[in-house]
């Protein structure tokens, strides 16, 4: 009996902690108008549907990643945003809030919800950006802070010291690959999932800080542009999630910038240089947001229990423990999950390439399933706590300004409801596997000798798809119709 009521005083302890409310919850039960087992089972099936539709109608082997695109720029309406005036507005701006929501960290209001930062960081600057760069075009190359500071300053230096270098530009071998991207990136999640009291600003800044002396750090060691396309965990980031938007940056063969509109998620059918570590890297960003939805539901309250009883010897610090070993554990099963399918495929196809080659080849395909359950996840979160930054910008420090006149916005809670948010997350999460197994298909048509086996080899994948499709609007529906 003891036993019995200790476990019912660790599942409420846990359960009811400030470290597992939901951060992106809206305070609004919705009921489904059938069992969520129909909607899972639809939702598989749409996927199915679209891995047959492929197979019979995708059957052209492509050498080459061609597609239709026109350059924006070139309109008349548009030319002027690829102007040096507008970019260096652009940037500017970039920097002045950069230094604005650091500052607030540092001396603004202790209370989060009157300092900009920690708006900035995770509604604005994670969610939103994430937003922009997967449906619209990679922003973050044009208003990386860190990356126009350290420019800035490299223009400085040869103007002190002409035909001199800020940067020694040390060598940076293949052997890395993107692992330190895969490290900081990794922090930044246990930041966002674990970290206790990661809404404080002061705890914000001086996170923001010690990110932007690596960054530097390593932009001075090795070279800016070789810092961003390695280390720089958010430029390769938001640059995977820009593979699959509509526009894509470019230089011409004259110089000339373009910003060009394309079909969606074409840019991820270049699979070229793909690396190990980015294969880490994109499971690990498919792996912590689910992992981060996966708090919010009834089970994890109860393996979080199950958790912290095995790492209860270590004190007061046993569920900040329990929480970040949950946290590395599920890209270590996202990982081998992946590469065992990657094995049946290869089994299935009777191709000569090793297994990690399939990994190499195909994960790029699994960037529309992260983007997909990024959207849905974040929806309410981004569209109701997001109203915060119009009275945080009159007054970024908590002080009483109000520098624009909107300072006394209140936040409208029923600007987005759960029946909206609930359907908007199928509409994602469904495109995303679609957009997945297109992906998918095609790659396999060019990597493999002939169509048969590219299908054969797509079976354990449809599986795959369709499992996740399933787990994820399980997921999603746990907060939104009360679990």
């Amino acid at each position: 009996m003891n036993s019995y009521v200790r476990g019912l005083g660790l599942v409420a302890l846990i359960a009811f902690s400030p470290a597992s409310v939901s951060a992106h919850g809206f305070g609004q039960r919705y009921d489904l108008p059938v069992p969520l087992g129909l909607f899972m089972l639809g939702a598989g099936a749409s996927v199915v549907l679209s891995f047959l539709g492929m197979g019979l109608f995708v059957r052209k082997k492509q050498d080459s990643v061609d597609y239709p695109s026109c350059d924006l720029l070139a309109s008349p309406l548009l030319g002027w945003m690829g102007g040096a005036g507008f970019l260096s507005v652009i940037r500017a701006l970039s920097v002045v809030l950069f230094c604005v929501t650091l500052a607030a960290g540092f001396w603004g209001s202790e209370n989060p919800d009157k300092n900009i930062a920690p708006t900035m960081v995770w509604i604005i600057w994670w969610v939103g950006l994430a937003y922009i760069c997967a449906l619209a075009g990679n922003l973050w190359s044009l208003v990386n802070p860190w990356s126009i500071i350290f420019s800035g300053a490299e223009a400085l230096y040869r103007k002190i010291t002409p035909g001199g270098s800020l940067s020694p530009e040390q060598p940076f071998t293949e052997s890395p690959g993107v692992w330190p991207a895969v490290g900081l990136f990794l922090w930044f999640a246990w930041a966002e999932i674990v970290w206790p009291h990661n809404d404080l600003p002061l705890n914000l800044a001086v996170a923001a800080l010690g990110y932007s002396i690596i960054t530097w750090t390593g932009m001075f060691l090795y070279g800016k542009e070789a810092w961003l396309r390695r280390g720089e965990a958010f430029s390769i980031i938001f640059g995977v999630m820009g593979r699959f938007s509509i526009t894509e940056a470019r230089v011409s063969g004259n110089g000339r910038n373009e910003w060009r509109l394309r079909p969606p998620a074409v840019g991820l059918l270049n699979t070229d240089g793909m690396s190990n570590s980015m294969v880490v890297l994109v499971v690990l960003m498919l792996a912590t947001v689910s992992f981060d939805g996966f708090t919010e539901t009834p089970l994890w309250h109860l393996l979080r229990a199950w958790m912290y009883e095995g790492v209860i010897w270590v004190g007061r610090d046993a569920l900040l423990v329990a929480d970040t070993i949950a946290l590395i554990a599920a890209p270590i099963l996202f990982l081998g999950v992946y590469y065992l399918f990657c094995i049946l495929m290869r089994a299935m196809s009777g191709s000569a390439l090793s297994t990690g080659e399939f990994a190499r080849l195909f994960v790029l395909s699994l960037v529309p399933i992260a983007i997909g359950y990024h959207v849905a996840h974040y929806f309410s979160f981004l569209f109701i706590q997001g109203q915060r930054i119009i009275p945080l910008l009159s007054d970024p420090f908590g002080v009483g300004w109000n520098l624009w006149g909107t300072a006394a916005y209140k936040v409208d809670i029923g600007i987005i409801g759960a029946k909206t948010t609930w359907y908007a997350s199928i509409v994602a999460i469904v495109i995303g596997h679609i957009c997945a197994v297109y992906l998918a298909h095609v790659t396999a048509l060019r990597a493999l000798d002939n169509r048969f086996a590219a299908v054969r080899s797509q079976y354990p994948m449809l599986v795959l798809m369709v499992g996740y499709t399933m787990v994820s609007l399980w997921i999603i529906a746990q907060p939104i119709t009360g679990g």
